[in-house]
């Protein structure tokens, strides 16, 4: 039988199922909403004829805004949902969300766009716009293509797969409760 490994980062131990489900689907609407704010907002800008006042600065409020205004549009759907759910639905679906393969490399994706994204959007747009306008967009910007590719690898054909759930012996101390 092969055993889960320790977990890696304290943060990760969760009090509650309903945390780690509205957490998980909070980060996957900050990526939705960075990757399709700025798109939105070129269209609206290129639509309404004032291209002219077109900034970097706006740009990258614009890519920061999405991001969160979507994940806290998801946390609130999800909290709503969990609210109707019973406890074996939730703790279904956190064993699902935890084993997901897609998940691990939809984090993986974001978090490696995000630091490329803190590191070159300011190294390019040096004086166009504010030291926190440049970090938090380009953080933003980065996570947002990031979960692109990673959805985009998913729809050409490249899915992430599933593992396979670990068999954990019942004499495992972390099955005892505390």
């Amino acid at each position: 039988m092969s055993q889960l490994p320790p977990s890696l980062f304290p943060s990760e131990t969760w009090k509650s199922d309903a945390s780690y489900i509205t957490a998980r689907t909070m980060k996957s609407s900050f990526g939705f909403g960075a990757a399709l704010g700025v798109p939105l907002y070129f269209t609206l800008l290129v639509s309404s004829k004032r291209f002219k006042i077109f900034s970097v600065e706006r740009l990258l409020n614009v890519s920061t805004l999405s991001g969160l205004g979507a994940a806290g549009a998801g946390g609130a759907w999800e909290y709503s949902r969990i609210a109707m759910s019973d406890a074996a639905t939730l703790k279904k679906r956190r064993l699902e969300l935890r084993s997901s393969v897609s998940k691990r490399r939809e984090d993986d994706f974001g978090t490696i766009g995000a630091i490329l994204g803190v590191c070159l959007v300011p190294a390019v747009f040096w004086t166009r716009a504010g030291l926190l306008d440049l970090t938090l967009g380009g953080g933003t910007l980065g996570y947002g293509g990031g979960f692109l590719t990673h959805h985009l690898q998913t729809w050409s054909g490249n899915p992430a797969g599933k593992i396979p759930e670990p068999e954990i012996s019942p004499d495992d101390p972390r099955m005892r409760r505390r």
